[in-house]
């Protein structure tokens, strides 16, 4: 009882569409679990962004604050420190699995309305490998309402559910292997989280594409079909580069190896189950007919710096609304915000720039700005229907981030023109106007600050 608590979080987010305004406060609910260091492990999902996080035990309605210790979107946990330090002593420390496999069976634990506990039995089915960690898949007759909720091989911490899909009764886990990697981490001085490769690959199964590549003589091997800006695959791989060893595990095919603890698992474990930011793993590689073996640094993965940033973590958007024509950054929350038909209703340029940013960029610190909207306004009459267009030069200069546009205004002192790609002609303001401009337009609009940057932005 005094291992497993209720969390619940109250949260306020910006919105991704009007990065000036939050929307309405609402509050998150789930499950979570102590362990080592004092600390309370749950998922990311419900403590992101929270203005205050409660605790509370199991048949108690004593609720205790806490507050984040690490949240990593990556990986999906959030760990919570008890801020009342004498009541989180009470709270007693559940212990690791070492492994959990196929075909065990666990024991998934849950509190209801009443806080009573409640458990059953449920079955592993699946163990797989993904970029956020080892994964499990169990079946269970348990309905779970909420994420982090507990799974124990024994007495001991098997997993923490990430999501539950009633129509298959069955519920995806993080496993304790991962677990105990990010728990370690977060104990240290400075969390590391989840090692990263930053590697986009095929399988390779056309007889001909391997004769071509002379991957025909190897039984295995995937090819790889670009590199994340940044990443330390960049440093080292290639485009069409066969990988057929990491680490000296033959990777087949279809990119699995034969794990020693695990079985057949996506070599992705190799990278992040097997390894921390900062290690390097060795590939062994066909490059143009050549084998040869090259090390590639593992690293972190930072959201920031791919061409179009997910945003999973919530962070308030940069941008700049002079004269009404708002300038931001792509990212994946504001295309998701459009709704559940976002890909048929964004600007098409912008969803194939999604799926494929690098046919826009492949360098690292390069985003895509785009004029999100035009506040209607006496300056910009006639603009009033640009949405969702892609920015390519701010007064008469090319850009590659909004960095670039900060840095410009900077040095001109006001917006004078936008250049939109596909679009003969630029938008233009009058200069003059503008400081009339933009204080009706934040006084009609509610806008409290016409430009916005991050403080650690450079």
């Amino acid at each position: 009882d005094a291992t497993i608590v209720e969390t619940g979080a109250t949260c306020q987010e910006f919105d991704p569409r009007l990065p000036w305004r939050k929307k309405p406060p609402r509050i998150r609910q789930g499950l979570g679990v102590a362990i080592a260091g004092g600390l309370i492990l749950t998922v990311d999902d419900i403590a992101r962004n929270s203005t205050l996080i409660e605790i509370r035990r199991a048949k108690s309605g004593v609720k205790l604050e806490a507050a984040e210790h690490v949240l990593d979107e990556h990986a999906g946990i959030a760990l919570l420190k008890i801020r009342d330090q004498a009541a989180a002593a009470q709270f007693q420390p559940v212990s690791m699995a070492e492994k959990v496999q196929r075909g065990d069976v666990v024991k998934i634990v849950k509190l209801d309305a009443s806080g009573q506990l409640q458990s059953d039995e449920g079955q592993v089915v699946e163990v797989n490998s993904t970029p956020r960690g080892l994964m499990l898949k169990v079946l269970t007759d348990l309905s779970i309402e909420k994420i982090g909720a507990p799974i124990f091989a024994g007495d001991k911490l098997a997993g923490v559910i990430l999501q539950y899909d009633k129509n298959t009764q069955s519920c995806t886990a993080l496993s304790s292997t991962t677990l105990n990697k990010l728990v370690n981490s977060a104990l240290s001085p400075a969390y590391g989280g989840i090692a990263w490769a930053g590697l986009v690959w095929e399988p390779l199964l056309d007889p001909a594409k391997r004769k071509q590549l002379c991957a025909d003589r190897n039984k295995g091997g995937i090819l790889a079909v670009r590199t994340a800006p940044g990443s330390g695959a960049a440093e080292v791989i290639k485009t069409e580069d066969v990988i057929v060893e990491i680490d000296g595990f033959a990777v087949d095919e279809m990119g699995y190896y034969s794990d020693p603890d695990f079985g057949r698992l996506l070599f992705s474990h190799i990278v992040n189950g097997r390894h921390v930011p900062g290690e390097k793993v060795e590939l062994d590689i066909i490059r143009g007919g050549q084998a040869m073996k090259v090390k590639m640094l593992l690293k972190r993965q930072a959201d920031r710096s791919q061409v179009i940033p997910e945003n999973s973590a919530g962070d308030r958007a940069e941008y700049i609304a002079d004269g009404g024509l708002v300038l931001r950054e792509l990212t994946g929350d504001y295309l998701r915000a459009a709704g559940g038909e976002w890909i048929i209703q964004t600007n098409p340029r912008l969803v194939n720039y999604y799926f494929n940013p690098w046919q826009f960029s492949e360098k690292e610190g390069d985003h895509i700005v785009i004029l999100s909207m035009v506040l209607p306004d006496l300056i910009n009459i006639g603009y009033h229907e640009y949405r969702d267009e892609v920015v390519t030069a701010v007064n008469g200069e090319k850009i590659r981030s909004l960095a670039d546009v900060f840095r410009i205004l900077e040095r001109d002192g006001v917006l004078k023109r936008v250049a939109l790609m596909g679009h003969e002609v630029a938008l233009v303001l009058d200069e003059e106007e503008m400081p009339g401009a933009n204080r009706r337009i934040a006084q009609n609009y509610r806008i409290p600050d016409m430009r916005y940057r991050t403080p650690s932005a450079d």
